[in-house]
């Protein structure tokens, strides 16, 4: 818990709220980071909950733009849309009188741009046909002043306005063309054809690879073709096939874009049925797809650095001052060594997109400041200070696990090149003088130890009674003189043994010999460590019980611990 008698000690001075203060923004700035390295993997979950955010951060961040060719496709099923909705004659009636008042404001702005005679009497004329109360006079009368109006921009150097212009007056003749009824099958057929168009450039270019998101297209080629597959017959497909190909001039065409044709002209559904299904089921795909502008160094567009630059001057800043302290101070015996222990901050400050990763480093500055200061103190033992605590120990055990396992990972593969034997005999062969002496002075001491001496002449009057007990008893003697005598004549050739061998362990000759022995055996073991099985055996002694070691430190034990713990 936050200690309130802390605060009121320190009366939260300078130093404090600077510590605060820099905590929460170099927080804030992770933030971004995160959100920013994040942001393409997640667009998907911000288009469905947060469509806002795609609006903030698509075009001015990283230069995200709606991709021309599914977005091409998408309109033309709205427009089909808005024929539907035309089918009412109150709707279309709205439609019609809110375009010509768009058109007759793109034509005032562009009669304060353009000083011509013949506009102007164009504009005039324009008026007048909005005042005429005949409704079908009025249509037709307006119809072919934008015909006029259109042909003269048409020679002239494309604005913004000449562009609404032209759109405009091709919707005015869109919803004038709708009002015959007998127009709207053509109007939906033309409409059906130009989407015919934009499925066979979807399929042969896809659009999708480019923001890496071909698995969409995959998807709405699987789910348009298991509808089709309900329905299809080879002689629907056949006559659908011939009817496609003066449309898209093409000898092979691509069973997506046959399925397509199909579903578009199904006469079992209605045209509101349609638009409804291919919401439901593709819309989001083509929606999800985007087009990324490309910077001058033939990279992606990102300009994160607009949002990191706040932060970078504040860092930078704080930088300069903590050095400046630093020399002041003279916390270091040179003043160029403060970027060196602070090589955290420099990395930091590298106003580069590509090196961002890096200001996650900005981490361990966070960590250093709550172990180092006063803010420590007033956290006290609360949940911030646990959690990190708790993630500081796992990042060290991590760190030390990995390099434990790849140390152990080297020793199995030296013990697997069948090195590891040899290498211990030669080892012992190299100190042979070292190991007569150890086993020269340990005789002689064993020899003499009374515990040792003890220890041997209990066992050996065991032995001696079990010998006793199983021998044939001799006739001239009675049993308990027989097991004495055999206690004692074992007790004795002990005792001569005891004393021969610390005669021989400090008697030149014997040294000797026992130095001879210790040569021989050492000249074995180099015979052993030779032989191909023993190789073999120690092999995987020692591999399996590396491994073993691995697994044991392999274990993640901070799984088994909680942060209240740490």
């Amino acid at each position: 818990m936050i200690s309130w008698d802390l605060i009121k000690k320190h009366k939260l001075g300078i130093p404090l709220l600077w510590d605060i203060t820099m905590v929460f923004v170099v927080l804030g700035n992770l933030a971004l980071i995160i959100f920013d390295l994040s942001y393409l993997s997640l667009r998907p979950f911000y288009f469905h909950k947060f469509p806002e955010i795609l609006s903030m951060y698509d075009k001015p961040i990283l230069g995200i733009e709606a991709h021309r060719t599914t977005t091409a496709y998408t309109d033309l099923v709205d427009d089909l849309k808005y024929l539907t909705q035309l089918r009412d004659d109150e709707f279309r009636e709205n439609q019609r009188k809110n375009t010509r008042e768009e058109i007759y404001k793109v034509l005032t702005s562009l009669k304060t741009q353009v000083a011509n005679e013949k506009f102007d009497s164009l504009y005039f004329g324009f008026e007048a046909a909005l005042r005429i109360e005949d409704i079908q006079l009025r249509r037709k009368k307006v119809e072919e002043i934008l015909f006029l109006l259109n042909e003269f921009f048409s020679v002239m150097e494309e604005t913004d306005e000449i562009t609404t212009l032209s759109e405009l007056s091709e919707k005015y003749a869109f919803i004038n063309r709708l009002s015959i009824e007998t127009n709207e099958s053509k109007e939906i057929l033309s409409i059906i054809q130009k989407m015919d168009k934009r499925m066979l450039e979807i399929v042969e270019n896809n659009p999708f690879a480019m923001s890496g998101q071909t698995q969409f297209l995959l998807d709405i080629q699987s789910k348009i073709k298991n509808e089709y597959q309900t329905h299809k017959t080879k002689a629907r497909d056949l006559k659908l096939r011939q009817e496609l190909d003066p449309i898209l001039n093409r000898d092979r065409i691509p069973s997506t874009v046959v399925a397509f044709a199909w579903f578009w002209r199904d006469q079992n559904r209605s045209l509101e049925q349609k638009i409804e299904f291919f919401n439901a089921n593709f819309r989001e795909y083509f929606a999800l797809n985007y087009y990324r502008a490309i910077s001058s160094d033939g990279t992606p567009v990102n300009n994160y650095l607009l949002l990191d630059v706040p932060f970078l001057f504040f860092f930078l800043a704080e930088f300069v001052i903590s050095w400046l302290l630093a020399i002041k101070n003279k916390t270091y015996i040179a003043w160029f060594l403060y970027p060196i222990y602070h090589w955290y901050d420099v990395l930091g400050l590298i106003p580069i997109v590509e090196f961002r990763f890096f200001r996650l480093v900005r981490v361990y500055k966070i960590y250093l400041m709550l172990q180092t200061n006063q803010f420590t103190k007033i956290l006290g033992n609360d949940l911030i200070s646990k959690t990190l605590r708790y993630y500081s120990n796992i990042i060290k055990e991590e760190i030390s696990d990995i390099v434990t396992i790849q140390i152990l990972t080297e020793t199995q593969n030296e013990v697997r090149s069948g090195n590891s034997l040899d290498q211990l005999v030669n080892a012992i062969d190299q100190n042979r003088a070292e190991l007569k002496k150890v086993a020269l002075k340990n005789i002689a001491q064993s020899a003499q130890n009374p515990n040792l001496q003890a220890l041997i002449q209990n066992l050996v009057t065991e032995v001696s009674e079990r010998v006793s007990a199983n021998m044939k008893p001799i006739s001239l003697l009675p049993k308990e003189m027989q097991a004495n005598l055999t206690k004692q004549i074992s007790l004795t050739i002990y005792s001569a043994v005891s004393q021969a061998t610390v005669a021989m362990a400090t008697d030149p000759s014997g040294r000797k010999s026992i130095e001879n022995l210790i040569d021989y055996l050492i000249d074995e073991m180099i015979l052993v460590a030779q032989d191909p099985d023993m190789v073999k055996l120690n092999t995987n002694i020692s591999v399996a019980l590396i491994e073993n070691m691995k697994k044991s430190i392999g274990e993640k034990k901070w799984l088994k611990s909680e942060i209240g713990s740490s």
